[in-house]
């Protein structure tokens, strides 16, 4: 290492202790277009505790594990704060959304990938809330509100009781006992209550938090385009006037200065149980305030999570979301697939039958049309050259599990979601499904009979996307579907081109997949027949 090297070390070093945003800003420029790194577990409970008030608006649990949105949201979550994390996984699981909304969030989230210093200021702001406790500000706002004993309502009028004594042994000449006597029962008081309501008194100052925080972003002055989480902040200024009243005496509390007196303030005149006291008793009048609050400030934080997703991932678009049922996707991908072929699929008002070889992309393929399909109604963009999406949400079953604790076998669970399936696509609060390898967990004669009533009866008041082996359903299938295959390429390496095909197929490759992997060639496998041979 030179001297000039170490005298510039120093003198960054020095910079970055004048500055300490300077150094907050070089690490956010670090990170911009990185996998996110924040920790899921409390991602869902925003979700969670609000999910009662529309389950038909929501992507169910089963989609939403099927296809691996798990994965996805956690690759997606580079947010500051777990209001943002919590906000954005809501987000992603909630149809509710107009296209036009969805349009629009698309478009912030394009300025923001644009505009760095506007983003980064942003993000510094939100820093204060990138801490543990804010992960459970939700739960306090959108949960059961809190409560107080009786014996709690009292104690504003015990502080200003002891107010009153310390005012008379000064003024009056009281006897010093009485305050002491006075300081004991608060202490008694302290030691009793103060951990019963640490949590309530500690999310209390996280919802202070976060009014600041709200105010400081407010107050930026954007001249680009509108970004509507930063007009929606603004126009919430009433709101959090009314809130900042409620909490007043939370704000006062742990303003600096009081703080560095906190202790004495609490021994002698109980201020802390007594301002949570006051404060709880109005909380439950502004909760919907609070409500709007952390939406603004979570939209805000999730919106820069997406741009910075969209920053390291080019090869996305904005579909078109259509009123009628066209499914039209160009060179779509999956984005959890290393090196993703494309493959283009167009539907009008039609279903597919997708059969073709194993391990050839059947179910890879289907993945992908959910995915996008979910991304596009909730986030605003499809990995994929152009879409055409239709206006309503999608379910799917994509792999049926084998639950030991509840004995339910692969045909049980698979069994319930398909009735689920006709249920809602009969009432027409779904019109758009996804399956792969229907009833492959019984024997073949029932699973064709009963895959090809279940189909028939979907494809009569929705859309439908299948996946199969039965070779045999692409000519015993009736109802509006497309036959599409995929097949084996022994001129490509590794044997599969992933490449969806229009048309029937008659291919089957398990016997030849056994001898390309080290199976013995004494095995006594049978010869494949006429139909199954390549």
């Amino acid at each position: 290492m030179t001297f000039r090297h170490i005298l510039d070390t120093i003198g960054q070093a020095a910079l970055d202790a004048l500055f300490p945003q300077r150094r907050a800003r070089r690490a956010l420029r670090a990170k911009w277009g990185a996998p996110g790194e924040r920790e899921a577990m409390a991602a869902s409970q925003y979700f969670t505790l609000t999910r009662g008030a529309a389950p038909d608006d929501v992507v169910d649990d089963q989609t939403w594990t099927d296809l691996e949105f798990p994965r996805l949201f956690a690759d997606l979550d580079a947010t500051e704060t777990p209001l943002g994390s919590q906000y954005l996984y809501r987000q992603l699981r909630s149809w509710g959304a107009a296209p036009d909304a969805v349009a629009a969030h698309y478009a912030s989230c394009r300025t923001l990938q644009r505009e760095a210093a506007l983003r980064e200021t942003i993000q510094l702001r939100l820093a204060p809330l990138d801490t543990l406790g804010a992960a459970q500000i939700a739960s306090f706002v959108f949960g059961p509100p809190p409560g107080i004993a009786r014996l709690h309502r009292w104690l504003p009028a015990w502080s200003l009781a002891c107010v009153a004594l310390l005012v008379a042994v000064i003024v009056l000449a009281w006897p010093i006992w009485i305050v002491l006597l006075a300081v004991g029962v608060n202490l008694g008081l302290i030691l009793r209550y103060s951990t019963p309501l640490f949590r309530d008194i500690e999310q209390l100052k996280g919802c202070h938090r976060m009014l600041r925080t709200a105010d400081a972003l407010a107050a930026l002055r954007h001249t680009g385009p509108e970004l509507p989480q930063l007009a929606r902040l603004a126009a919430e200024a009433p709101l959090r006037r009314k809130v900042h009243r409620a909490l007043g005496w939370i704000s006062i509390l742990y303003s600096p200065w009081v703080q560095s007196i906190a202790v004495w303030l609490n021994l002698l005149f109980l201020v802390e149980l007594s301002a949570h006291a006051r404060t709880v008793s109005r909380f439950g009048r502004v909760r919907a305030e609070l409500a709007c609050i952390f939406d603004s400030v979570g939209a805000l934080d999730a919106a820069i999570a997406v741009a910075s997703y969209l920053q390291r991932r080019p090869a996305h678009c904005e579909p078109v979301i259509a009123d009628g049922a066209l499914l039209d996707l160009v060179d779509a991908t999956h984005p959890l697939v290393a090196r993703p072929v494309p493959n283009s699929l167009r539907l009008d008002g039609r279903s597919a039958l997708i059969t073709g070889s194993n391990m050839a992309g059947k179910t890879t393929f289907i993945k992908l049309i959910g995915i996008n399909l979910v991304l596009g109604r909730t986030l605003g963009f499809c990995f994929a050259r152009a879409a055409t999406l239709p206006d309503t949400r999608v379910m799917a079953v994509i792999r049926g599990e084998h639950s030991v604790e509840s004995g339910k076998s692969h045909y049980f669970a698979e069994m319930t979601a398909i009735r689920s399936f006709i249920d809602r696509a009969q009432r027409g609060s779904c019109r758009l499904f996804l399956i792969d390898e229907l009833f492959n967990g019984t024997n073949t004669v029932e699973r064709l009979a009963a895959g090809r009533a279940v189909l028939e009866r979907l494809g009569r008041h929705a859309q439908v996307l299948v996946t199969t082996h039965d070779v045999e359903l692409q000519d015993d299938i009736a109802g509006p579907y497309h036959l599409y295959y995929f097949q084996e390429d022994p001129d490509v390496d590794g044997w599969f081109d992933y490449r969806l095909r229009a048309g029937r197929t008659d291919r089957r490759n398990a016997i030849q997949l056994m001898g390309r992997n080290g199976f013995p060639r004494d095995l006594d496998l049978p010869p494949l027949s006429r139909t199954t041979r390549s």
